[in-house]
């Protein structure tokens, strides 16, 4: 009987330290579960932003093609304008040539800038003093 006795003590020691064992296994299945929820949960977050991320990179790309397309407007719109001013300035100088006073004075200021008197201006170009005068004091002073 006192093996019985024996026998049912570790019996028993041996159920107890089962039921520990077992316990703590729980325990960290139970801790495994958690930090496994917590994961899971971290990644549902990171998904949702990393969705959120492509859609603005999705609106930033649509925003610089219409950007890009509206530059190459206003470039195309640059050229239009700056055809357009080099016609009339050709044309002015045109007109500018055609009319004889206008080549007059055009000779008169390039001798100016080659650094001729007042004096040189009225016998060159045939002006009268206060012309050949006037012209020395806007141009003369810029050779």
């Amino acid at each position: 009987m006192a093996w019985m006795g024996i026998g049912f003590g570790l019996v028993l020691l041996f159920g107890v330290m089962l039921v520990v064992v077992l316990l703590r296994q729980q325990a960290a299945l139970n801790s495994g579960r958690t930090e496994s929820g917590q994961q899971t949960s971290e990644i549902s977050a990171l998904r949702q932003e990393c969705q959120a991320l492509e859609a603005q990179l999705h609106e930033l790309r649509a925003s610089s093609i219409g950007m890009g397309q509206r530059i190459k407007q206003l470039e195309s719109r640059q050229n239009e304008f700056d055809n357009s001013l080099g016609q009339i300035q050709e044309q002015q100088q045109a007109l500018a040539e055609m009319d004889p006073d206008t080549k007059l004075y055009n000779r008169a200021v390039k001798l100016l800038q080659q650094g001729a008197s007042v004096d040189e201006l009225m016998h060159e170009c045939e002006l009268p003093r206060a012309e050949a005068e006037l012209l020395f004091s806007i141009h003369g002073k810029q050779s």
